[in-house]
């Protein structure tokens, strides 16, 4: 029998309350740590036990980094249904830098309807660990000083915009808006912004999806970048990159330099736009952007023309790249690949299948078909993107089997 109890370190002595049982297993709330492990740490943030933003302050980060490394690990056994050493090598350990407080560039605070406490905000923060309530949250030690500094004075502001009855939407709560990016910190979700990483600069609107943590990006997209780029399994150099849910472009943009050609999609056509103009932005020539679901890609009939890094120009569709030669990058959302996309990514056959996810479930999952499909796994590598969270990002490469 399972029992979730949150605060805890596997191996503790603990007293716990069960307060609702479920088929195969109890939810519990902590009581008391009668014999602490030795990797327990002190939590930086007097608001821990309490607030859903963090669930892993009071473990040492060595211990954070472990077992999100063993989590992964878990979860190619259990979901995928391979074996470590034998369909999969052993999991990289968790890689992260030494900022694991106040490396967060964006956060989203919420507020509940003022009209249900007589015209007052109660709380300005995150949810409670285990319910929907609001915790009230003045300060973050995830969130850069800079958001925080901000932090004060928004707070300030809306709480004197319920009392005085200035709110736009006093019916409803909001979630709130804090990015910091090169102009300072914004609270606009329309605004333009930029954001450098390493040599180049993206311009996005502020309320857009784009990675989190300024200190491990250019490490992410290393990683991913030198993925690519590795000569294919006779030593031939990989002359072309499909990146597919590519967003504003981070992972296409910064690989171009070392592809004849590279073609990103993402069904979002704010994002590509954003991408396109990022390309003109840094001078790139030779990425393509298309609007359109990721399966699309495969069998589009709209040819591509494109500046190889010769200065060439050639006009030719995706389904004629050379298949020895292209690598496809993936970095789908939380519920992973679809169906269809897998299906024609299987029939595409590309030598190389770099795949990063912001869930090792569904790319656990998502692995299953592929090395069905004739890849073998090179490499499996945890990303510690948000230390202090349960949250891990998670890049595996996937070679076509010969």
């Amino acid at each position: 029998w399972v029992i979730m109890v949150p605060n805890v370190i596997p191996g503790e002595l603990v007293k716990l309350s069960i307060y609702r049982n479920h088929k195969n297993y109890s939810d519990a709330d902590l009581v008391e740590v009668i014999e602490p492990s030795p990797d327990r740490v002190e939590p930086k943030c007097e608001l821990f036990d309490v607030c859903g933003g963090c669930q892993y302050q009071h473990m040492s980060i060595s211990t954070q980094r472990s077992w999100k490394t063993r989590q992964v690990s878990d979860l190619y056994g259990r979901v995928a249904g391979l074996e470590e050493g034998v369909t999969y090598p052993a999991v990289l350990p968790a890689l992260g830098t030494d900022d694991v407080y106040h490396y967060r560039s964006k956060i989203t605070p919420h507020y509940d309807s003022p009209k249900k406490n007589r015209g007052i905000i109660d709380a300005i923060g995150f949810k409670q660990k285990a319910s929907r309530r609001i915790v009230d949250v003045p300060y973050c030690h995830i969130a850069t000083e800079a958001i925080n500094t901000k932090l004060t004075e928004v707070r300030e502001d809306k709480f004197s915009e319920a009392r005085e009855g200035r709110l736009k939407r006093p019916s409803k709560g909001a979630t709130l808006l804090l990015r910091e990016a090169n102009e300072g910190v914004i609270t606009d979700n329309n605004a333009w912004v930029t954001t450098t990483v390493k040599d180049l600069t993206f311009r996005l609107k502020a309320g857009n999806f784009f990675q989190n943590n300024p200190y491990m990006l250019p490490v992410m997209d290393d990683l991913v970048v030198d993925a690519a780029r590795q000569p294919n399994s006779k030593g031939e150099e990989m002359t072309h990159l499909i990146d597919c849910y590519c967003g504003s472009g981070l992972f296409c943009l910064g690989s171009a330099k070392h592809f004849d050609v590279c073609v990103g999609i993402e069904v979002n056509d704010l994002a590509v736009q954003e991408a396109r103009g990022n390309a003109e932005l840094n001078d790139i020539a030779n990425c393509k952007f298309v609007s359109a679901s990721a399966e699309a890609i495969f069998d589009s009939e709209d040819p591509v023309t494109l500046q190889h890094r010769d200065g060439e120009a050639e006009t030719e569709l995706v389904s004629d790249f050379p298949r020895d030669n292209t690598v496809v990058v993936v970095d789908p959302p939380r519920k992973g690949c679809s169906e269809e996309f897998l299906a024609q990514l299987y029939a595409f056959r590309p030598a190389r299948v770099v795949y990063m996810s912001c869930d090792p479930a569904t790319q656990a999952r998502d692995a299953k078909g592929l090395v069905g499909a004739g890849y073998d796994i090179s490499s499996i590598q945890p990303l510690d993107l948000f230390p202090q969270t349960r949250h891990i990002e998670c890049l595996a490469i996937f070679e076509r089997r010969q």
